[in-house]
């Protein structure tokens, strides 16, 4: 799915990615430990061979949104967002998130960027509930969530395998009070 039209925030630009994003930054991003660190890709071989495939599938998917995040101060592409897959019966959707530019991190993006991306799913597409999982060790993911408004809904025991040890899994969400 794309967007319309670009979302606009105080500090970020949402647009929907293109394949030739894929020749930019966030080629880099997917060959950095500490980007993926907390992120699935990092267990797929081929994720840079099959990277244009992703964005273009992503586009044409009815029920997902996959979006650049963008400074709006200096048009520099610093990470991604993907609400998706959405589920359009129970108005529901995933939110996932990667902030690639490591420069940026700590400044308040990604609680902006999951903010922005929360009031699109329940304004324009109707949705009741957007939610999140994570690695618990993930503090920053944790973070910019409750500061965006999401609750934590369940703890998973056990649930994600990092550096050789176990971590739980934490299911966050926000539901839209509108409805």
């Amino acid at each position: 799915m794309r967007l319309a039209e670009p979302l606009h925030g105080a500090h970020l630009t949402l647009r929907t990615l293109d394949v030739a994003d894929a020749r930019g930054p966030y080629r880099a991003w997917l060959s950095d430990a500490d980007v993926l660190r907390y992120l699935e890709v990092r267990h797929d071989p081929d994720r840079l061979a099959t990277l244009e495939r992703f964005i273009d599938e992503a586009n044409a998917h009815p029920s997902t949104l996959l979006l650049g995040i963008i400074l709006s101060a200096d048009r520099r592409h610093i990470g991604n967002i993907k609400l998706g897959p959405i589920d359009f019966d129970h108005r529901r959707g995933d939110i996932g998130i990667m902030l690639g530019d490591t420069s940026v991190w700590g400044r308040g993006y990604a609680t902006e960027a999951i903010s922005l991306l929360s009031e699109h799913a329940f304004g324009p597409l109707g949705l009741h509930k957007v939610a999140a999982g994570f690695y618990a060790g993930n503090a920053a993911s944790v973070r910019a969530f409750e500061k965006a408004g999401f609750r934590l809904e369940a703890r998973l025991p056990d649930h994600w395998r990092t550096d050789h040890a176990w971590q739980d899994g934490l299911l966050m969400a926000r539901v839209n009070t509108a409805f």
